[in-house]
């Protein structure tokens, strides 16, 4: 199965991703920020959260759908796959943090800026597995279930470029089967961070 020679093939970057997300996760467990610890008013986070969600996502839909700009053709394309693979996961925060201010506004209370972040983080972490998830089945469908390479475009020259970090060479990175592989890799880590986040928000909220 090719996502086992992607791995024997591409192991500095697996172990490198990796590496990430375990680091990350750490810190996000043990780091401790005291001025994290301010409370806020939740109707201006709901308010401000709310009305940047909505233009936020506004310009994100328009943006998938390649709209027509004055900017080259490479631009448009540019725009289209920051928007189609990071629209979603930028996206989550803000909307979580308008329903999580919401209800401490009908409960009375104020928000703290430490269980807000966490929120967004884990939120953020759950949105990026949804965006990579797509990625994951679409590299499976197209290699025919990782069973047969298949060459990849241009629309993976941000992952070309941290492949490279790592010395991949172009003949392995620029396969849709090792590109899977890799993604495999980050929805787990992805899913470890959005665990570790959202597991010290509830010990911090529990506490109160």
């Amino acid at each position: 199965m090719l996502i086992i020679h992607a791995y024997r093939d591409g192991w500095p970057l697996c172990l490198g991703l990796m590496g990430f997300f375990v680091v990350l996760s750490l810190a996000v467990w043990y780091l401790r920020v005291p001025r994290l610890e301010w409370s806020l008013n939740p109707k201006g986070i709901f308010w401000a959260c709310l009305v940047f969600w909505l233009g936020f996502l506004s310009i994100v839909t328009t943006l998938i759908d390649s709209p027509y700009l004055p900017l080259s053709k490479g631009a448009i394309s540019m725009l289209f796959m920051v928007a189609a693979f990071a629209g979603l996961p930028l996206s989550m925060p803000p909307l979580v943090a308008a329903v999580w201010a919401l209800h401490a506004l009908a409960r009375g209370e104020r928000v703290r800026l430490s269980s807000l972040l966490l929120l967004m983080l884990g939120a953020f972490s759950l949105g990026a597995v949804t965006s990579n998830m797509h990625d994951v089945l679409w590299c499976g469908i197209i290699t025919h279930g990782y069973r047969q390479p298949y060459a990849a475009g241009d629309d993976l020259a941000a992952f070309y470029s941290v492949a490279n970090w790592f010395g991949i060479p172009k003949t392995i990175r620029a396969d849709y089967a090792f590109f899977g592989a890799s993604m495999i890799l980050l929805v787990l880590g992805e899913l470890l961070l959005a665990a570790v986040s959202l597991r010290r928000l509830f010990l911090i909220e529990s506490r109160k």
